[in-house]
């Protein structure tokens, strides 16, 4: 890394197997599935029937009953993952409300609207930003008043309608909760966007923009018309023995798509001496990060995972370490036939021999595929290995396809971590990899 030392002080998530990072960490590590059938619209004429749906989410703790009908399901996902991990971090202190006359309106003194700072937080606000971000956006809201142009005329349609499919308009809401003043944005590489938005945090970090960036993705886009063109497409899973459970199986030899799931993953990055000098709990560290691109084809990954090699390698090289020191790998592992074979091919060429001791536990065979929300949470969860000294499973990995040589992971399994490697990738063909390190006792 560069001359700052990025380490993380929060960690947030909402799943489909728990609204907060604690309840999702345990059961990953029981080897529980939130896949489960599709009960939200009909199936009947779709090539698939199964998703990862987050359950028992209440909307209105994050936001107000007109905003819930304002917002799509991607926007308080997302929010509640950022305050927990603020909360983590020491952070979650909302911007009070303005006084009345300190809004800058011209009637009184010119800086009158510095009044509204949220000075309450330990971190000055200007040298906080946010990059939590979207690949796809308020898929319900848009089909919401589509339906209702369509049905109704134009003048039906929402004066709220622009702003609330905006892809930024997660960071934005977050950074107006909490009154951040630093570098707000989204970034949208379709699978790779959360871990996207965590190594271009750290790059704000590094580069003095910022002191702390929240971090990560959401998304929340099972709706109908997607699950009928990514299986179309042929890209989703089918249940396997009439299982939905089972249906999501990363690198196993029946493996036929991946399942879409739903949610948000958020991190807190910090520079080390911000950290420290308010004494907060230090989780992980970012070492290093790497991002390219395939320039190949636009769903297909490059058949020899070149992309996603060199995006490692840049990880590795920023860090400062080996391919040997790597401790844990936390797989893209869509479960789809090419996806995991050029996932496998990239991991051969950076760690050739050495790839058959490294431990591998695959998130999404439990979670499901979060599509842009995918890289926060199993970010989020590679940080917590890291932190507790043990990674959960790999699930329905019943046979291993022959062609992979992979020390996978089918029971929570304690370890000495020490660096821990997170990998995405995207259509597009958007590669990303981070590279975690323990933060010393």
């Amino acid at each position: 890394m560069g001359s700052r030392d990025i380490v993380i002080t929060g960690v947030g998530m909402v799943t489909p197997l728990g609204n907060d990072a604690a309840t999702t960490w345990s059961a990953l590590c029981a080897g529980e599935s939130g896949v489960g059938k599709i009960t939200e619209f009909p199936t009947d004429k779709l090539r698939s029937d199964v998703a990862a749906m987050v359950k028992d989410f209440d909307p209105r703790r994050y936001l107000s009953n007109k905003e819930t009908e304002i917002y799509g399901r991607v926007v308080p996902f997302c929010i509640a993952a950022a305050v927990e991990a603020l909360a983590q971090a020491g952070l979650d202190f909302p911007k009070p409300e303005p006084v009345k006359g300190s809004s800058g309106d011209g009637d009184g003194d010119a800086d009158s609207s510095l009044v509204a700072e949220n000075l309450a937080l330990p971190v000055h606000p200007s040298r906080i930003g946010c990059l939590l971000s979207t690949g796809q956006g308020a898929v319900d809201i848009f089909e919401q008043q589509i339906e209702k142009s369509t049905s109704r005329g134009p003048r039906a349609v929402s004066p709220f309608f622009i702003p609330s499919v905006m892809l930024n308009i997660v960071s934005a809401l977050v950074s107006m909760r909490y009154g951040f003043m630093g570098p707000s944005f989204n970034i949208a590489s379709a699978c790779a966007t959360g871990t996207h938005s965590i190594a271009v945090g750290a790059m704000m970090i590094e580069a003095g923009e910022a002191d702390v960036m929240v971090v990560g993705g959401s998304e929340a886009a099972t709706r109908l018309n997607t699950v009928a063109g990514f299986g179309n497409a042929r890209a989703l899973g089918r249940a396997i023995d009439g299982d939905p459970k089972k249906t999501s199986r990363p690198f196993d030899r029946k493996r036929n798509g991946f399942v879409m799931g739903e949610g948000a993953g958020a991190l807190v990055l910090e520079a080390r001496e911000s950290a420290e000098r308010r004494g907060a709990t230090i989780l992980a560290r970012v070492a290093g990060f790497g991002m390219t691109s395939d320039g190949d084809h636009l769903t297909r990954p490059h058949p020899q995972g070149l992309g996603l090699r060199l995006a490692i390698e840049r990880a590795l090289v920023r860090a400062k370490i080996g391919a040997q020191e790597i401790s844990y790998i936390n797989p893209h592992a869509t479960s789809t036939v090419q996806g995991d074979i050029a996932e496998v091919e990239a991991l051969r060429k950076v760690f050739g021999e050495v790839l058959k001791t490294i431990p591998i536990s695959a998130t999404k065979s439990m979670l499901g595929h979060l599509l842009g929300g995918a890289g926060g949470v199993e970010a989020g969860v590679t940080v917590l290995s890291l932190r507790d000294q043990k990674i959960h499973p790999s699930i329905n990995v019943d046979e291993l396809d022959p062609g992979f040589e992979l020390n996978l992971i089918q029971k929570e399994t304690a370890l000495d971590l020490r660096y821990a490697l997170k990998v995405s990738a995207g259509f597009g063909g958007h590669n990303c990899a981070v590279v975690f390190g323990r933060e010393p006792a």
